[in-house]
């Protein structure tokens, strides 16, 4: 699995996430990026040795690196103990990262934000933290039940008030 700690590091640095910035920052760590959006001056997606890293938004913008991913088989016998091996499988690894993104982060002590980090739906575990600016996540999530189960890292701006409360119902 690759470690993406330097550029989380160099990342959580920035003022503001902007497309251009962190495109510098992944070109300069030996990411080959490709220009997927053809409205953005910069790369929108990068692949390096099997873990892929992509950027939403105009700016400031989310980046999101996929460290680990397996696709779900439909034709499991038992789709709950296939999704729950992906899941257990995907989780086993959250410790790794999470010492891979302590070790090299630019922080003395970053501040837990479990429970107020919006756009947390589609995790099944995750660990988060806020850092001046910025949230940091590493999970384990399914954004469907037919698409791939994936161990994350995402820096984006923090959320807003409104975000964090998920109370639109």
């Amino acid at each position: 699995m690759v470690d993406v700690s330097a550029e989380i590091a160099r990342l959580l640095e920035l003022d503001q996430l902007e497309g251009s910035a962190v495109e510098a920052i992944l070109t300069a760590a030996g990411w080959p990026g490709e220009h997927r959006n053809p409205s953005r001056s910069w790369a929108t997606t990068w692949n390096r040795h099997g873990a892929r890293a992509w950027v939403q938004g105009d700016g400031p913008v989310d980046v999101e690196f996929t460290l680990w991913f397996h696709e779900v088989q439909d034709d499991a016998p038992d789709m709950d103990a296939h999704l729950g091996g992906l899941y257990a499988a995907g989780a086993a690894k959250l410790p790794e990262v999470t010492e891979q993104l302590r070790c090299g982060a630019p922080w003395d002590r970053p501040e837990e934000a479990d429970e107020h980090v919006a756009d947390v739906s589609s995790f099944i575990e995750y660990r988060a933290w806020k850092v001046p600016g910025k949230e940091l996540l590493v999970g384990v999530k399914q954004d469907d039940t037919d698409t791939p189960v994936q161990l994350v890292v995402v820096v984006r701006p923090p959320a807003t008030e409104d975000e964090s409360c998920d109370d639109w119902l």
